[in-house]
């Protein structure tokens, strides 16, 4: 897709794990990446949280990434955004259901690997400012859809 200003805008869709300090768990979520110029992109993630029945966990984010650099074998960027981090309790015959749900604000920076394919490994680190304050480590692989 052309940018108007000389340049494509990339596309990309990815899976991460990651590791969350609040719930101290492993995570699996997807996230999709679309460049709105060469230095700014939105990046949209879903993360489900694998944690002991009966409780799930799981949160929404959306961030605006900026990269400082794109060049090289490394892409630098920083993100903010926000976060709704959602907790459910399945209850039993006893307790009822419950679920609540927590805004807050993302601070963070990552790191694309490029190694010259259709797909590039990233890591993220991020810290979700809020009533669920947590640091999150993902690692993951970035799939490029209009291979740019």
């Amino acid at each position: 897709m052309y940018d108007g200003h000389g340049g494509f805008v990339r596309t990309e869709n990815c899976v991460m794990l990651g590791y969350g300090t609040e719930v101290e768990q492993l995570g699996l979520g997807v996230n999709g990446e679309f460049n709105i110029n060469s230095k700014v992109s939105v990046s949209p993630s879903f993360v489900y949280w694998f944690l002991n029945e009966p409780f799930k966990f799981w949160e929404f984010n959306a961030n605006v990434n900026y990269y400082f650099t794109k060049a090289g074998s490394a892409d630098f960027y920083g993100l903010a955004g926000s976060n709704l981090f959602t907790v459910k309790y399945d209850g039993s015959a006893l307790v009822e259901d419950d679920s609540t749900s927590e805004v807050g604000l993302n601070l963070g920076a990552g790191v694309n690997f490029n190694i010259g394919k259709s797909w590039e490994p990233f890591t993220e680190l991020k810290f979700v400012i809020g009533d669920a304050d947590q640091l999150g480590l993902f690692f993951g692989v970035k799939f490029k859809l209009n291979g740019n």
